[in-house]
């Protein structure tokens, strides 16, 4: 695979997305492996490149992770948080966090 022009508007336009949007927006579900393969196949890219995608790519991942916690807490308050546009990858992450908080809270509210 190669890096070019149009991936990188790709993923800033996503980046910008998420920085806008309270919800997770909707992403193709292969996104972190096409960020992952343009990081380690970086042939046709210069290093300035290869450093803009890794610092998008993690600020991507850091915004995607915090909607995935404030999902979580909401749904481990009773809420019914907006799941649609979350990878399978972020489900599972949600599913876990939702789990650990769930099992707080029964712990600290004695609620066996």
């Amino acid at each position: 695979m190669k890096f070019d022009d149009t991936d990188y508007m790709i993923f800033r336009k996503i980046q910008l997305e998420e920085e806008k949007s309270p919800l997770l927006t909707k992403i193709e579900h292969m996104f972190y492996s096409k960020l992952l393969e343009c990081q380690k196949n970086p042939s046709n890219m210069t290093e300035k490149d290869i450093q803009n995608i890794k610092k998008i790519f993690i600020r991507i991942c850091e915004i995607r992770e915090r909607k995935v916690v404030q999902a979580a807490h909401s749904k481990a308050r009773g809420g019914k948080p907006d799941l649609k546009n979350m990878l399978d990858v972020e489900k599972k992450l949600f599913d876990s966090i939702t789990d650990i908080m769930l099992k707080s809270r029964k712990r600290f509210f004695n609620m066996d």
